[in-house]
């Protein structure tokens, strides 16, 4: 594991290793204060970076800058980050059994990168053959969270993510690229907000999404050639500012899409469906 790290604050960092070191890494992370830069990379088996998204605050401050990354193979990123201005940026890959990821940011104009296999496009196709979950809540305006889940080896391995945002004039892009069945879900509270969904490649694709809120933008694409059996749910509810909706599904086999929605506007909501 290779850690490095420059603050103006508090730092308590908690390192835990078993008697086989080269089996196990675990780094606790607890911050106060603003204008801090860690990096952490973690190589090699049961990878955990701490944080507990309950009442805890481990990362308190603005300006922050986290970068980690995991390159092996059960690792999980778990954290609580309250504060603006905070960037972070979160990688796994290596081609791992299992990667999970979940996480709390509360505060504005933070940028979250959270990525699994990567892409969108950092590219770097190690062709792995994760069973990818992430969960990522956001509270706040004025965010940017940039998503995706990549699995482009072969395998029939799942990809789940799921997203809550409360707040206004955030951004959200999330792409599920893999071989495997894919589930997006997407909760939005708020205004102004934009959301780009994609969810690729072979296997079936499932999108449940929730927008509650005036002037949101949703851009949200299944394909998977010959095979996929795609889903779309939209539920959407507007209060005076118009949503605008486009979606195409493309796939040989079944495809389903299923609005309901609220649009209190008087030059009415554009909903543009496509299916091939």
């Amino acid at each position: 594991m290779k850690m490095t790290g420059t603050h103006l604050g508090i730092l308590v960092i908690a390192l835990y290793f078993s008697a086989q070191a080269c089996m196990a890494n675990d780094i606790s992370i607890a911050q106060i204060g603003d204008d801090f830069t860690l990096t952490v990379v973690q190589d090699g088996k049961n990878n955990s970076i701490g944080g507990v998204p309950n009442n805890t605050v481990p990362l308190t401050g603005d300006g922050n800058t986290m970068t980690m990354t995991q390159q092996g193979d059960d690792m999980v990123v778990e954290g609580y980050i309250y504060g603006d201005d905070n960037t972070i940026t979160t990688y796994q890959g290596g081609s791992a059994d299992n990667s999970f990821m979940r996480g709390t940011v509360v505060g504005k104009n933070n940028t979250i990168d959270a990525r699994q296999g990567k892409k969108i496009d950092g590219s770097v196709d190690g062709n792995d053959s994760g069973n990818f979950e992430q969960y990522l809540t956001v509270l706040g305006d004025d965010n940017n969270v940039i998503t995706s889940q990549v699995n482009s080896g072969g395998t029939g391995s799942g990809h789940h993510m799921a997203h809550i945002i409360d707040g206004d004039s955030n951004s959200l892009s999330h792409l599920q690229y893999a071989n495997g069945k894919k589930n997006g879900f997407i909760e939005i509270t708020g205004d102004n907000n934009d959301v780009t969904l994609e969810q690729r490649n072979t296997a079936a694709h499932f999108t449940d999404i929730v927008l509650t809120g005036d002037n949101h933008t949703v851009y949200g694409e299944q394909r998977g050639g010959m095979y996929g059996a795609h889903s779309i749910t939209m539920d959407l509810t507007n209060n005076g500012g118009a949503y605008n909706i486009s979606t195409i599904q493309n796939s040989a086999n079944a495809q389903t899409y299923s609005l309901t929605g609220s649009c209190a506007t008087l030059g009415g909501c554009a909903v543009t469906v496509t299916q091939y």
